[in-house]
């Protein structure tokens, strides 16, 4: 997995942090050099704290669990053969505790000694208690239950208690009430470090305001107030409502060390491409639908058209040791050019046939094995990692590109997509249909603001084909019958909408059982994941960690009443 590169790279830090964490006092930990003027209660340390929890948490949460989430929804494949185990995500586990968690718990500390000492650092604290929230309410939509009031305690515990879900969030949300009530305090100083929004308290205060509203979406299946809380919010307005203020991490172009996103290192820092495999229904609606999209987030590497009657290629194809793929190959595939062309696979020019070579991936849990076709797969595109617009088949690998894509956190048509979910699904005020117009407008115009500034092939998104598309996907919300089936035809585009972040899908899946008409697994030996299990070092050493089964309705998330499982 690419993290456990970037692990191995910031190894020193890593070991440091590990030896220290547990065996000091937290105070100890982070004994800053603290500037005790009243009028200007700084410390040069806070804001390289800041940089390195902003940095490092992002490069974990748009890495491998950030794919996963994806994969799940059948966006990517992942580990999609439902084969986890203890081990799985033993790295990303022990990374987000001994480095980005412990330095922002180095930031809480600190400014509650400031603010105890009567010169409080406001904005610091706020930007701490917004992340604080995002981070281990992501963490548990993850993993449930985590060590969470006792995790930086020190004094050499390797056992802390693990918080239920329900704490968690609980604390979480009276974190982000609380940062937006410092972001309105006037600070002695200005915020440096902050690799976000430049130490922007507005902006800020915008972000935790959006992520109270995502968090008030999330619990709403098992919060009686729900309804009560979030028109409050909606109503008080002071969100996220343009791009302007999207709460988005933007990575670097630099490789050494590398900052690059982490879907661009899989897919073009090495010799060849390594990213994993998009899955065959996510490409094939896009190019069903006329999605203009496409192009920048998919990089065909090949026009080459594999043949299945030749042994080596036919080791290559997809679903090659199956002959129940709904999608396969797709020059081969009668499903997908007669939908797409009208035609049998024998009835395509051969200009077709080349285009459609380039879609390479994945049916949902197709179990066939994985050949040396990493030359011929579809690659990242220039949104949102800053890959390669698809003008021309061309190679991955080889750092082209740029890298210096977007984790997108919460956006603009993130909030639009809650305040819709809670119109359809609650009762809240608001046009749904004329939310649902923005949401689209705004993200296909990030897409291709994003692809034309970091790819000078890229071709811009036209007024018309923006149109276009949006116009039909409102045509198919407005034949939905019911609200329910007006929310599926919104979080089916939600899976277009949000590639690069997983886990809102995945979240709105859990939480409503929409989209429907997500492809079924070829196989499963598992049932569905409602979660991910625990990591094998915390099993090892921490008598606390819960015994669980991630896909067993019996441990799914308190905010997770669907359970789905598996019709078949």
């Amino acid at each position: 997995m690419n993290m456990k590169n970037a692990i191995k790279k910031k190894s020193a830090k890593f070991l440091f942090v590990i030896m220290i964490l547990f065996s000091m006092q937290a105070c100890d930990l982070y004994d800053l050099d603290i500037n005790k003027d009243p009028n200007n209660p700084s410390s040069t340390s806070l804001n390289l704290l800041l940089a390195s929890v902003e940095s490092n948490a992002m490069d974990v949460f748009a890495d491998d669990l950030n794919t996963q989430a994806m994969a799940w929804m059948n966006m990517v494949t992942g580990q999609n053969d439902w084969g986890l185990t203890n081990a799985s995500w033993n790295s990303q586990w022990n990374y987000l505790y001994t480095s980005p968690l412990a330095d922002l718990d180095g930031i809480l500390k600190k400014t509650a000694e400031q603010r105890a000492a009567g010169t409080p650092n406001p904005h610091y604290e706020g930007i701490a208690k917004t992340l604080k929230a995002y981070l281990f309410t992501t963490m548990v939509d993850q993993w449930g239950g985590v060590p969470y009031f006792e995790a930086f305690k020190g004094n050499g515990d390797l056992t802390p208690a693990y918080d239920t879900d329900v704490a968690i969030y609980a604390n979480c949300l009276t974190l982000l009430n609380e940062a937006i009530a410092h972001f309105d305090e006037i600070s002695p100083v200005a915020v440096t470090g902050d690799l976000i929004y430049g130490g922007s308290a507005a902006k800020w205060k915008k972000a935790a305001l959006s992520l109270k509203l995502r968090h008030l979406i999330q619990t709403s299946k098992v919060n009686a107030t729900a309804l009560t809380d979030i028109q409050a919010v909606i109503t008080a307005g002071g969100y996220i409502t343009a791009a302007a203020d999207d709460f988005v991490f933007t990575f670097a172009k630099t490789s050494s060390p590398d900052n690059r996103h982490p879907m661009y290192r899989d897919g073009y820092a090495g010799g060849e491409a390594g990213y994993t495999y998009y899955a065959h229904q996510y490409m094939f609606e896009m190019l069903l639908k006329n999605d203009p999209r496409r192009p920048f987030y998919f990089k065909r590497q090949t026009k080459d058209v594999l043949d299945p009657l030749d042994a080596t290629d036919r080791q290559t194809i997809p679903c090659s040791q199956r002959d129940d793929c709904l999608y396969g190959y797709f020059p081969t595939s009668p499903y997908v050019t007669n939908a797409l062309y009208g035609v049998p696979p024998a009835g395509l020019t051969t200009t077709q046939r080349e285009f459609l070579a380039g879609f390479f991936g994945r049916d949902r849990s197709d179990p066939s094995g994985i050949p040396a076709d990493n030359s011929v797969r579809t690659t990242v595109g220039v949104y949102p990692a800053g890959g390669l617009y698809d003008d021309v088949p061309e190679l991955g690998g080889g750092n082209k590109g740029s890298g210096n894509g977007i984790f997108p956190i919460v956006t603009s048509w993130m909030t639009k997509l809650y305040h819709i979910e809670a119109i359809l699904s609650l009762g809240a005020t608001g046009n749904a249909r004329t939310l649902f117009e923005a949401a689209m407008r705004e993200q296909i115009a990030k897409v291709s603001s994003l692809g034309v500034a970091l790819d000078v092939q890229s071709v811009a998104i036209t007024v018309g084909q923006t149109d276009t598309y949006v116009n039909a996907r409102l045509a198919e919300y407005d034949g939905a019958g019911t609200n329910s089936l007006k929310l599926n035809v919104v979080l089916k585009e939600a899976t277009f909408l949000n590639l690069g972040n997983g886990y809102e899908v995945y979240n709105a899946f859990r939480r409503t059982g929409l989209p429907s008409g997500i492809q079924e697994p070829l196989e499963h030996p598992r049932q569905f994941a409602l979660r991910l299990p625990y990591a094998q070092d915390e099993l090892n050493l921490n008598p606390n960690t819960p015994t669980i089964v991630f896909d067993d309705p019996t441990y799914a998330l308190f905010w997770d009443v669907l359970k789905y499982q598996f019709p078949n």
